[in-house]
């Protein structure tokens, strides 16, 4: 990235899953779910892969798609000592089944393999509305197939139960209550068949919106019978609804895509872990959650939302879903006023987080972020080169000093705020010109590494800077005095490249490290006297480190429900090294000079985030 060495700047997120962790995750046992595992559950539609099965060297099949760290992966991936290894479910971040990849495969579905890349989706070998996506490196396609079909090429038509509002695949088997009939149904390439079944009352009642139930003997499964205008296997879907009120949080219409026109996921992906899903939400019925893929607000957000994949990542965006006009009445509330109603006290809305995940302990290596779960990170474009930083008002990011290491001219910066995935704008984004980058008064860029810190102001449009959103807001900054104890876990984010000496960027990614005590990092065999005052240590033994491409990002520590600004993504010895923790510029001892700069002209400065 620069001219230094990539041993002495310039770190990013790495997540390197070491062949010891491997066989560590590897004992791990399968989850059960109640919908068989497969990758025609991962959308709203369905996408099936058709050419050659990859094999373990034991004989297993290796699945793909599979999700690690929240990203889709669908050929094998490349550890140490070049060695290959693969998922053996979709979804290796909740199940941490693997095998080590084969160099022999074992064809299907032959007539589908087509050695030229250029013709794999031309003609489209997808029937019945099927997309045609090519997958080159493993030279075959993969067919997406709407709600209604499955099968290689969308060939099989799946069985629609109008009572769940929902498809149902070849070989399910499910039970309804259909004109006072408790009945048990399966689907079959000739489509579906009911039979009358045996039945008993329930102990208790999962039936909503005063549903009967009733339980099936041979399955013990529980069937409603819903009331007129609600659907779905628990009662708890309304298909007249066409708005949402307030914010959506009661919200039970079918409304299954994005405002960008992006189908939604379902709340029981095979592919999902840590995100909200009928696996991780209490009372996830009562909340709207469901074996469907029909927009929810189960957090309580201020529109219904889904999850969606956005280039192979999971990620979120709001529905396409009107809100209910309001509804005034004729009468007037009596006044009764004497003192003027006081204004209530602003809360400080920095360092607030909107995640979409539940906190599961068991990731500590690099993974995914979702969308607005780090809204004060900004893409910094330095002509030809990439860093990151990290917004603390409306005009104003901290970076890494050494980002603005050959002084480019102000013209050749260009800040983006609410950017996910790299160099990719959407109508979440803002973007931004400078007006000056400051350095430290007694920063020298002949020891790039020492006072590493920066501060960039944003040039204002129409009058303003940054604007708040769900996706974009301030960090906070440390007080002086503030401190976290050694072995704290802190959150690191951005960009870089996900290995050494990689040369591509990557959506924003998240890892969590601890922090080390200082007289551990300077000790002889890490650092030693290359550790100056100013400067922390962070780091993990699972081989989450920063690397290049993500210099002048955060380490952000959580108090309070609050994430502070208290490292910036400084320098190390190499990516991910074992021994080597990465090295950050401590906040806590530039926040004076920090708040001095920013500060100057407050008075007469609008009022911004």
């Amino acid at each position: 990235m620069f001219d230094l060495d990539c041993s002495v700047l310039a770190r990013f997120i790495v997540s390197c899953l070491t062949v010891q962790a491997l066989l560590h995750h590897g004992a791990r046992g399968l989850q059960t779910r109640k919908q068989p595992p497969g990758i025609e559950i991962f959308t709203s539609t369905q996408s099936v892969t058709s050419g050659q099965k990859v094999l373990t060297i034991e004989g297993r099949e290796c699945k793909f798609p599979f999700r690690l760290g929240g990203t889709l992966y669908h050929q094998c991936i490349t550890v140490s000592y070049g060695i290959q290894w693969c998922s053996l479910t979709n979804n290796f971040d909740r199940d941490m089944k693997w095998g080590y990849c084969s160099s022999r495969t074992t064809r299907f579905n032959t007539a589908f393999y087509v050695v030229s890349t250029q013709s794999l989706c031309n003609p489209n070998p997808c029937k019945n509305g099927g997309v045609c996506s090519s997958i080159p490196y493993r030279r075959l396609f993969e067919c997406v197939c709407p709600d209604a079909f499955t099968g290689a090429k969308c060939e099989l038509k799946k069985c629609y139960e109008p009572l769940h509002l929902r498809y149902y695949n070849i070989g399910e088997v499910w039970g309804r209550i259909h004109l006072r009939n408790v009945e048990q149904c399966m689907c079959s390439k000739d489509g579906a068949s009911c039979e009358r079944t045996r039945y008993t009352a329930c102990l208790t009642n999962p039936c909503e919106n005063e549903g009967t139930c009733r339980i099936i003997e041979t399955t013990r499964e529980a069937v409603c019978a819903c009331r007129p205008g609600y659907r779905g296997p628990y009662c708890n879907i309304s298909p007249d609804e066409k708005c949402y009120k307030d914010s959506g949080v009661h919200y039970r219409g079918t409304v299954n895509t994005t405002l960008s026109g992006t189908p939604c996921l379902p709340w029981n992906s095979d592919l999902m872990y840590n995100e909200l899903s009928i696996d991780t939400v209490y009372d996830a019925s009562q909340r709207g959650i469901g074996d469907h893929a029909f927009c929810r607000n189960p957090d309580n957000d201020k529109k219904p939302w889904c999850y969606t994949m956005n280039n192979g990542v999971i990620s979120w965006e709001y529905c396409d879903v009107p809100s209910c006009p309001r509804v005034f009445t004729s009468r007037k509330a009596p006044i009764t006023s004497s003192l003027p109603t006081p204004l209530p006290s602003r809360k400080s809305t920095c360092g607030k987080r909107h995640p979409k995940r539940v906190p599961q302990g068991r990731i500590l290596g690099g993974t995914s972020a979702m969308a607005g779960s780090h809204p004060w990170m900004a893409a910094l474009y330095i002509g030809d080169e990439f860093c990151a930083g990290s917004l603390i008002s409306s005009c104003w990011i901290v970076s890494a000093a050494h980002c603005f290491l050959r002084n480019p001219l102000l013209s050749a910066v260009r800040v983006v705020l609410g950017q996910h995935v790299f160099n990719d704008s959407s109508s979440n984004t803002q973007t931004y010109g400078i007006e000056k980058y400051i350095f430290y008064d007694h920063y020298n860029q002949f020891s790039p590494t020492v006072h590493d810190i920066a501060l960039v102001k944003l040039k204002k449009v129409n009058g303003h800077c940054a604007h708040k959103t769900k996706f974009i807001r301030p960090i906070c900054l440390p007080e002086e005095s503030m401190t976290f104890p050694d072995y704290t876990c802190c959150t690191i984010t951005g960009w870089g490249h996900m290995q050494e000496k990689g040369d591509s960027y990557s959506s924003l990614t998240e890892g969590i490290v601890r922090l080390i005590p200082d007289e551990s990092c300077s000790s002889p065999e890490v650092y030693g006297s290359e550790v100056r005052e100013g400067m922390l240590c962070a780091g993990s033994n699972t081989c989450v480190d920063a690397c290049q491409g993500d210099s002048g990002g955060p380490l952000a520590c959580e108090r309070n429900e609050a994430s502070f600004l208290y490292g910036i993504i400084s320098w190390g010895d190499g990516c991910g090294r074992t021994g080597k923790p990465g090295v950050y510029t401590k906040v806590t001892k530039y926040v004076k000079w920090i708040n001095h700069v920013t500060r100057r002209k407050k008075k007469s400065q609008k009022k911004g985030l």
